[in-house]
This record gives C-alpha cells, structure tokens and sequence, in this order.
C-alpha cells in the first residue's frame, strides 16, 4: 500500500487523476474515525492508537470488491484549505459519530458549502460511525472496532460505482 501526505501552497494546477479507477474522499468531523475506517479498509485490523491526521493523506491502489481505488483522508483542520479542484472525485463519505448529534450537523454543513463550487457531482454515502438504537434511513452505519457494517457500506460503493 503507498501512502502519501499532501497539501499544496502553489497556484499550479494539482493532476487529481492518478491512472486509478476511482477516488473516494473522506470527510468528516474530527475524531470521528475516519482513519480507523481506512485502516480497516486497507489493513483489515482496528488500533486503539490515535493520532489526529494532520495533513491530507491518500492510499493508493485499495482494492474495493474489483474496484480500485484512490483514498483521500481530509482532516478537519485543513478541509477549507486544500484546491477545489481536486474534487473531482466519484464517491465522497461523509462520516460522523452517530453518538454526537451535533457531528452530523457539522458535517452537512461543510459538504453543502462545497457541494455549491462542485463542477461533477460525485456519489455521496452518508456514514455514522458506531451502531445507533434508532437507525436513520439512508445512512450507513459502521463500528470501526467490529466489522459491523463495513461489508454493506463496501457492496453498495462498489454497486453504485459501476
């Protein structure tokens, strides 16, 4: 798995595109999981050790059924700082903690605020990180330290790709 950490200062035109099939972004509120969601993705194990994700970071070539993928991890530190021009991605998740209600509004309110300067419209997965009592239609939900609903977020990303 190749890993890199980006964020670009310059004016020039960032390449988006890297020969892979589809690029997925992942946004969400801070300590949410989002790290812990891709290193089961592409690892398979869950790790108790937190480090906030600083940068932007992308894993290239993540297999996801015969699908592969680009993953681009945002941190909500930087999310207003990075081109815009590198959304041209097929599939955004949107995470939070299913626990925190106050996490989704945030979450919402970011994507619309980027969702107006969007040039293609990717596919959107609203995700809630830890398995709820009462379930909201629509959304995906997933427990990062089981693997509780990872296998029917990953069918309906590769299905809907397709």
């Amino acid at each position: 798995m190749n890993r890199k950490t980006y964020l670009s200062d310059s004016d020039t035109e960032v390449e988006c595109r890297d020969g892979v099939q589809a690029k997925m972004l992942i946004l969400g509120a801070p300590r949410v999981g989002k790290t812990s969601f891709i290193t089961r993705l592409t690892q398979g194990y869950f790790t108790m050790y937190y480090e906030p994700t600083k940068l932007i970071e992308i894993y290239r070539e993540v297999q996801i059924g015969d699908i592969g993928f680009t993953l681009w991890d945002i941190p909500p530190t930087i999310r207003y700082h990075f081109k815009l021009t590198c959304l041209t991605a097929d599939v955004v998740l949107l995470m939070y903690d299913s626990t925190r209600p106050k996490t989704k509004e945030m979450v919402m309110t970011y994507w619309k605020k980027l969702y107006a300067q969007l040039k293609n419209i990717p596919y959107i997965f609203v995700v809630g990180v830890r398995i709820p009592k009462q379930r909201e239609e629509g959304v995906f939900y997933i427990d990062n330290m089981s693997t509780v609903g990872y296998n029917d977020l990953l069918f309906n990303i590769q299905n809907t790709i397709r």
